[in-house]
């Protein structure tokens, strides 16, 4: 099927679903994860003219309180893909949309946060509203050319390699955009946002970005040699595009780093990510079958020199500890459709022999928080606790 005719057939079977596609209601963790803050949403576009790139963001914040009335109902995420909805999201936190943040809480740190190869800003709502309810400014990007878009269309070996330039890039752009807009009054977060405290987090080939803002290195020569040894189109991709220095794109706003099913060890190796020199928490899914457990999640950690944790989740795969699985029924058709690969390993629950989504977000997002409160809020009283989220007592089969 040409390109043309591909995308014609694409926007017309979306706008044939748009009528009947249901609400969704994503996994909410338990009470005790949540918060003392309402929660707020808002959304913004980034423009980075230098690199001829429109960033559409979701931003999280601390909201001032929840709007009551019947006309205030709280925020339905759109999940859209070419010419249309393809999923409707509720939030798990009943989070409002353009509320008014909480002036005497701030400023509050920041938690960049990038989504998957195909996958889209909205893939971690939970995690995002759970760290917004407990004071953190959440900002999360779709990356353009490594969206739900291009999962449907089909990623290419050279897009997956542009990526590798373009995701640093465009989390520093909003991290930029996120402290100009502060000092605008009138912007919702003016004022608000913490520049001291910064991290970045990122599920699956978003971590491969998150590496690089703390400090991982891609070494294109060697990576040139393996190339031509393995004739291994997607790291020969790497090397044509990435060129022939070391890529490092170290953003030294950036204190801290979390890589949830991460992405990135054959891509850097245990050299490059020995130059990372922020704490960093990896969150491994031990049933991982996209990005291995003992092929990316174990050994990125084992390569680590700065300070490091690791929370092991058993009986969870590579989606488990997002919101895609909740979503990717209706992803899964329109990639299905158009010859993709549905997005399933990690979900079904319990019935294919997984923890919920609703258990793996709660653990994974008790840990972060423990984690940022350590290393972005220089609490030492969180120590403990995080060694505790480390150690979960939910690590097996759970409904």
């Amino acid at each position: 099927m040409g390109s043309i005719s591909r995308l014609v057939g694409l926007v017309v079977t979306l706008f044939s679903l748009t009528g009947c596609i249901g609400l969704i209601s994503p996994a909410v963790p338990e009470p005790e994860a949540h918060g003392t803050y309402a929660v707020g949403v808002t959304t913004m576009t980034v423009q980075d003219a230098s690199r001829d790139r429109e960033l559409p963001v979701e931003v999280w914040y601390p909201a001032a309180s929840a709007p009551s009335g019947s006309d205030d109902d709280p925020v339905i995420y759109s999940v859209r893909a070419i010419g249309g909805t393809v999923a409707r999201l509720r939030s798990p936190l009943g989070a409002h949309r353009d509320v008014d943040a909480k002036k005497d809480g701030g400023p509050y740190p920041v938690v960049l946060l990038s989504h998957g190869a195909g996958s889209t800003r909205l893939g971690n709502v939970t995690l995002s509203e759970v760290l917004a309810s407990h004071g953190y400014i959440v900002a999360a990007p779709d990356h353009p050319g490594h969206t739900i878009d291009d999962q449907v269309l089909g990623i290419s070996d050279t897009q997956r390699a542009q990526a590798m330039l373009d995701r640093p890039l465009d989390l520093s752009r909003v991290l930029d955009a996120l402290a100009q807009r502060s000092r605008d009054p009138r912007f919702v977060l003016g004022g608000l946002v913490d520049m001291d405290r910064v991290a970045v987090a990122g599920h699956s080939f978003g971590s491969a970005a998150a590496l690089a803002l703390v400090g991982a290195r891609f070494d294109a020569p060697r990576q040139e040699k393996e190339c031509e040894k393995d004739d291994d189109d997607r790291r020969c991709a790497m090397v044509d595009i990435l060129g022939p220095e070391p890529y490092r794109y170290r953003d030294p706003r950036i204190s801290a780093a979390i890589l949830i099913s991460p992405a990135g060890f054959d891509l850097y190796r245990a050299d490059g990510i020995g130059w990372v020199d922020a704490p960093t928490l990896v969150v491994g899914a031990v049933r991982d079958e996209t990005n291995k457990y003992s092929e990316y999640a174990k050994p990125t950690y084992d390569a680590l020199k700065s300070p490091h944790y690791l929370l092991r989740l058993r009986d969870a795969g590579h989606l488990t500890a997002t919101d895609v699985c909740e979503i990717g029924d209706s992803i899964g058709f329109m990639s299905k459709t158009f010859g993709g690969k549905k997005a399933v390993d990690g979900c079904g629950g319990p019935e294919e022999g997984f923890i919920s989504s609703r258990v793996a977000n709660d653990l994974a997002a008790r840990a972060a928080l423990a984690f940022l409160d350590v290393h972005l809020n220089h609490d030492t009283s969180a120590e403990q606790a995080l060694q505790i989220e480390l150690t979960p007592t939910v690590d097996s089969i759970q409904p």
